[in-house]
């Protein structure tokens, strides 16, 4: 995720801006004829976001089972019940299939619904020694130190 500046781009979080720059270092040393293909989507809301991968972050920081923002989404998506329940061929047993939260298979709706049952899920099951204000208190700190 990138977001303008009076400086031009850079990463909505310290994550999307590593990948970023490493994104423009690789086009610096890509040869003549070499092909590319980019995917491009205006996101619905920045903010917003910025605001759910804080709350990532938030798990990352405060949680010793998840460790890191990419074990920490699955994870939330499951407190949030973002799933639906799938059986595996192999042994018939029921597991939860994890729905895709990326921009072009959501609605800005379906999204806030989302982010506020994340939000509850990590409060009620991955961070439940966590009070709703001292939470909101880290994302505002996590938020501001992205800006």
């Amino acid at each position: 995720m990138l977001i303008r500046t009076e400086k031009g781009l850079r990463g909505a979080t310290q994550a999307d801006h590593d990948a970023y720059s490493k994104f423009k270092r690789r086009l610096e040393t890509m040869k003549a004829g070499k092909w590319l293909r980019l995917e491009w989507a205006t996101p619905r809301n920045g903010p917003q976001h910025r605001k759910l991968m804080a709350l990532l972050q938030l798990v990352a920081e405060n949680s010793e089972t998840y460790p890191t923002v990419e074990k920490a989404l699955p994870a939330v998506k499951l407190a949030a019940g973002y799933f639906d329940p799938a059986v595996d061929p192999r042994t018939g047993e029921v597991y939860p299939q994890l729905h895709s939260i990326s921009f072009d298979k959501m609605e800005q709706d379906d999204f806030e619904r989302f982010y506020s049952a994340a939000i509850d899920g990590v409060l009620q099951v991955i961070l439940p020694q966590m009070d709703r204000d001292t939470a909101d208190r880290l994302l505002e700190m996590i938020v501001e130190g992205w800006a």
